[in-house]
């Protein structure tokens, strides 16, 4: 019998019901491991099945899933401030990736985690919410210098804030697509729309189909998948949710072609019919056809994602999953800076990193 995997629970999640303690441990730990504990609990409790597992297993899912709603907690607690301090400097700004799902409260999108607050605010603002912040008990990430560089020119979002007391780790995004996308995407469609849920007045969320796209670009545009597992089946939830509105795919596809011809997208939905079983109507499917970006580089890399996704916990990982996440990484490196820059790059990060340093200074 093939091993158990986290990816075969969260599709079929009554195979924990004939799982032995010690595979139950192992799904319960890879979970957490990926930051998929509160989610899977999510997962059992839309199948009905969690007051029938093992006790252990019950009890990992409700840890898990009181991490979630901690996170929320905090969540709309940092939204109050910001708007308490940001009141008069700004009159809206936009929850992106995690703080959105969470700030949907919907019980599709129960126990996502997150690792810090991603806020986007139109670049002519940024410097003075930075200032607010900096006043009211935010201070800069310790990080080298040259990373600073590496966030505000390539990145296009200000060095990452912490608070001094909460330490709520918050995001500034001014660009909501890297530096090197701009050129070929254009991100000003994805911010025509919005949803506006009332728990976080006055600021607001992309809406379903910016969210999806924006999430998708971001996803495939990174050097770390080690979240990948938890992001991509983020974005499966997403396209079950949002295609309940019959306009969605309608919707998705033509923003997709004014922001630009990119492939994101294409291996977003592909992987997510791959590995989720993820309905997908014709004319869809027949889209990426008609603007090739099902091409045979994409299933090359198509299945490096998957490796990397899927083996990522320690116990999983083979020769595969190592050749994937070198390759990805090198991808990702090309995706978000001019190769002129990469070479400087490494070795600045390879320098910086064997200075003692905390882990706040780490440079992926």
């Amino acid at each position: 019998m093939s091993k158990l995997l986290l990816i075969d629970v969260l599709n079929n999640p009554t195979l924990l019901l004939n799982a032995d303690h010690k595979c139950s441990y192992q799904i319960m730990t890879e979970a957490r491991h990926l930051s998929l504990l509160g989610q899977l609990k999510a997962c059992c409790d839309r199948a009905n099945i969690e007051h029938d597992l093992l006790l252990h297993t019950q009890q990992q899912l409700q840890s898990g899933f009181h991490s979630y709603q901690k996170q929320q907690q905090q969540l709309l607690l940092e939204h109050q401030y910001l708007t308490e301090h940001l009141q008069g400097i700004i009159s809206s700004w936009r929850y992106l990736r995690g703080s959105a799902l969470q700030l949907l409260d919907n019980e599709m999108f129960a126990g996502r985690i997150k690792h810090n607050i991603d806020i986007y605010v139109p670049q002519q603002h940024v410097a003075n919410v930075e200032k607010v912040l900096l006043n009211n008990g935010w201070r800069y990430k310790n990080i080298a210098d040259y990373e600073e560089t590496f966030y505000r020119r390539w990145a296009q979002q200000t060095t990452p804030l912490i608070h001094k007391q909460r330490r709520t780790e918050l995001a500034i995004h001014f660009q909501l697509l890297p530096k090197t996308l701009i050129n070929k995407l254009d991100p000003a469609p994805l911010l025509h729309h919005h949803l506006s849920p009332p728990l976080c007045e006055p600021a607001t969320l992309l809406s379903p189909d910016a969210m999806v796209l924006h999430q998708a670009i971001m996803l495939f545009h990174q050097m770390d998948y080690h979240y990948g597992l938890r992001d991509i089946y983020s974005l499966y939830l997403q396209f079950v949710f949002f295609s309940k509105d019959p306009t969605f795919w309608h919707n998705l596809i033509q923003l997709h072609q004014q922001v630009g011809n990119d492939n994101s997208l294409y291996l977003a939905v592909n992987l997510c019919h791959r590995l989720f079983d993820l309905s997908v109507p014709d004319n869809v499917w027949a889209y990426f056809k008609q603007h090739k970006l099902n091409r045979l580089s994409y299933w090359f890399y198509q299945q490096h994602f998957i490796d990397a996704f899927l083996y990522q916990f320690p116990l999983h990982r083979n020769i595969g999953y190592r050749d994937a996440v070198k390759s990805l990484r090198f991808r990702g490196r090309l995706k978000q800076m001019p190769i002129y820059c990469i070479v400087p790059h490494i070795i600045k990060r390879l320098i910086v990193n064997s200075i003692p340093h905390d882990d706040e200074e780490v440079i992926n």
